[in-house]
């Protein structure tokens, strides 16, 4: 009986201590799990005060504790978000800064200077940590005074002292503060992982499958006035008419009743007429979805031209062979069908939509319009013939694209990135940097200013940056990057332009109370009236540190978005480097990349991301730089079978090693003046100066014609004497 007790004891204390270890440390020191709950999830926020109207928590617990008490971390992790910040509301942060100091009180004068805040907007303002956990999961911790500096990518452990509990929110009186949990940016219960009983509710998926012409109609009208309530610059690339007709003939073909997957779809490719890659479905995309295999041929087109380009090794005879239509749908027309699934084609680029056509027959005909993998294919030489779908039985088809498409995606097995930057050394005098994003943790920024200070003192005198396939990434970090290559001043933003200052209708769960409180109080009025700009060019200056000063060549190609399109265009724009490759996937003279709101469609429960500011970076139009075009590169690389398929390696490189030892480089010379075409509607005054010049030319001449007048009658009457 005894030696039962014994072990019956033994594994209560193993078990006890395993739980120990699957909980989350509670944060308060000397506290038990639980204690000094001030709010859990489905609470509300703001109850009994009657200047204020209630407002849902829905996936925090908010802990009160004395001011100044130390803050624990609960887990071992690592950090990734650590920003400053005031909510406006509880579901909205709009006023957040990167960390600057590691005092609180300074912390607090910075943000007086920089954003004229009230002494209450000082007092709640406090920091957040993003604790990012090996399962994928990020614990956020908000109402942090902080302590020290915090570097994102740094390891943080279970039981580290965070900072000190400060002021959360204005609603809410007393020093405390908040944990949430989310992954994939949806929220997850935070109280389970602590041992407590929760009163978290996920969220409840839509599971409908088929929509009403009404509820179809309801979302489209609901999206677009969204949109044109808060994305500037909705109709740059497209009239206005243009799209009203086109959502009108869309919405011809519904007839009683769409899938909710086919109404995705029509909202994908509406998205895709406004041609900005920054707006976006995001939430659980079914637009290139499809089951089953895929045909046994592949189509697509090269220089034009539509032809079988991989095959399953039965049909390999027929690799090459130009095709002119497919299931009796003429080339060209097949060609539009798919351009309208090119949703991430910016502006008026080119080389996003050529790509979308190499891969749009398998990924987007055969799942979406034909809804078949069987194809009847007719030839240029007449001949005719039926492709089945692919068997399991079959091998992969060939040549392979694999190598192309995933070489800079380097994820482990739970898809995570693993590497974000590789870099070799190709020879004595050749130095290969791959740059997969920029989204840096401030480490490996550290490591990237490690690797230019090398080339520096070793004296090497070509370095190839890899932008291909890059997503882009915050401002600091791509101009963090660009600094230490730049040679003279660049400018990283013209001018900033907003439909609104306040009163979006789309921010319904992020109310601006005034123009105090917006982040745009500083923009002025559009002479137009249709929007507001803050006309401040930023510039930002070689880094004195690290700066290498050697040749530069920039491989580009269709999926260089975002942030690697404003890199390649100050390397353009300066001379500083020559790019090789292809047109860069986002457009050079503005994009819509900061701040961001979303919208849900109410039936669809489709959320879509909406970009509220368009940045202008340059307002010079020449050949080099034509409107709404992406960076095209100094030495173009069209799409070839060999490259895709790599069949000699990597084309791109090897012509840019093949440059190299050529010695080509930067060819163009500046002109003396550079045509200009400038969006009026982005300089407030422009048309005032114009106005009041021509306005006293005009002045000029009707004195000028009085007087002349005037001598005549003189000249006349004296004739008359």
């Amino acid at each position: 009986m005894k030696t039962r007790n014994l072990i019956t004891a033994l594994f209560l204390l193993l078990a006890s201590m395993t739980f120990a270890q699957d909980t989350y440390l509670w944060p308060i020191p000397g506290k038990q799990v639980g204690d000094d709950i001030l709010c859990r999830p489905q609470d509300y926020i703001g109850v009994g005060d009657a200047q204020n109207q209630p407002e849902l928590n829905f996936g925090d617990i908010i802990i009160g504790a004395p001011l100044g008490t130390p803050v624990l971390c609960p887990v071992d992790g690592k950090i990734n978000h650590a920003l400053l910040g005031y909510r406006n509301s509880w579901s909205c942060s709009l006023i957040c800064f990167a960390q600057q100091t590691g005092n609180y009180e300074q912390d607090s004068l910075l943000f007086l200077e920089w954003d004229n805040m009230t002494q209450e907007k000082i007092h709640n303002t406090s920091l957040s940590v993003g604790i990012q956990m090996s399962d994928g999961r990020t614990l956020y911790i908000d109402g942090i005074r902080p302590i020290r500096l915090f570097k994102t990518g740094e390891i943080i452990h279970r039981g580290d002292t965070l900072g000190t509990v400060g002021y959360l929110y204005k609603k809410i009186k007393q020093p405390c503060i908040s944990i949430s949990i989310s992954k994939n940016s949806q929220a997850e219960d935070p109280m389970t992982p602590f041992g407590l009983k929760t009163t978290f509710i996920p969220p409840k998926a839509n599971n409908k499958t088929q929509l009403t012409y009404d509820e179809a109609q309801s979302d489209i009208d609901g999206m677009m006035a969204a949109l044109e309530d808060a994305f500037p610059g909705l109709y740059d690339y497209t009239p206005k008419e243009e799209f009203d007709t086109y959502i009108k003939n869309k919405m011809a073909a519904i007839d009683k009743t769409i899938s909710r997957s086919d109404f995705e779809v029509l909202v994908f490719k509406l998205l895709g007429k406004i041609h900005d890659s920054h707006t976006a479905i995001i939430s659980a995309s079914k637009v290139t979805g499809g089951s089953g295999l895929p045909c046994s041929v592949c189509l697509g087109w090269f220089n034009d031209t539509l032809q079988v380009w991989r095959t399953v090794p039965r049909y390999k005879d027929y690799l090459g062979k130009p095709v002119v239509s497919v299931n009796g749908i003429p080339a060209d027309s097949l060609k539009n069908m798919l351009l309208e699934y090119a949703a991430f084609s910016d502006g008026y680029v080119k080389s996003y939509g050529d790509y979308v056509l190499l891969y749009g027959v398998d990924t987007y005909y055969c799942r979406q319009i034909g809804n078949n993998a069987n194809l009847l294919v007719a030839f240029a030489d007449g001949e005719t013939k039926r492709f089945e779908q692919m068997t399991r039985k079959d091998p992969n088809r060939q040549p392979q694209w694999m190598e192309y498409q995933y070489r800079h995606y380097h994820v482990d097995e739970e898809g995570n990135e693993e590497k974000h930057f590789e870099f070799e050394n190709l020879s004595e005098s050749v130095a290969y940097l791959a740059l997969h994003t920029f989204e840096l943790d401030d480490l490996e920024q550290k490591q990237l200013m490690e690797f230019f200070a090398h080339l520096v003192a070793d004296s090497v005198s070509n370095l190839i940056l890899d932008l291909r396939f890059n997503p882009g990434g915050p401002a600091a970090s791509v101009e963090g990057v660009y600094a230490s290559l730049a040679q003279k001043p660049f400018c990283t933003s013209l001018r900033k332009i907003v439909n609104k200052k306040n009163g979006y209708a789309c921010f319904v769960s992020c109310p601006v109370d005034d123009d105090e409180d917006s982040p745009y109080a500083d923009y002025k009025p559009l002479p137009n009236g249709e929007g507001f700009v803050l006309d401040e060019p930023e510039w930002r200056d070689p880094d004195s540190l690290v700066n290498y000063k050697g040749r530069l060549y920039l491989l580009t190609n269709e999926s260089s978005f975002s942030a690697s399109t404003c890199f390649a265009g100050w390397v353009k724009k300066q001379n500083r480097g020559v790019i090789v490759g292809r047109e860069t996937g986002s457009a050079y003279h503005q994009m819509k990349a900061r701040n961001f709101t979303q919208y849900q469609l109410p039936n669809s429960s489709i959320t879509i991301q909406i970009p509220l500011v368009k940045d202008v970076f340059d307002t010079i139009v020449n050949e080099r730089f034509p409107y709404g075009r992406g960076v095209l590169p100094d030495y173009p690389v069209n799409f070839t079978p060999e490259e895709l398929s790599y069949a000699h390696g990597d084309s791109i490189l090897n012509y840019t090693l093949q440059l190299i030892r050529d010695g080509k480089y930067i060819y163009y010379v500046e002109p003396e003046q550079e045509t200009s075409s400038v969006e009026e509607d982005a300089r407030p005054f422009r048309w005032w100066w114009v106005t009041l010049g021509v306005a006293a030319l005009a002045g000029i001449i009707v004195l000028v014609g009085k007087k002349s007048l005037s001598l005549s009658l003189r000249k006349d009457k004296e004739d008359q004497q």
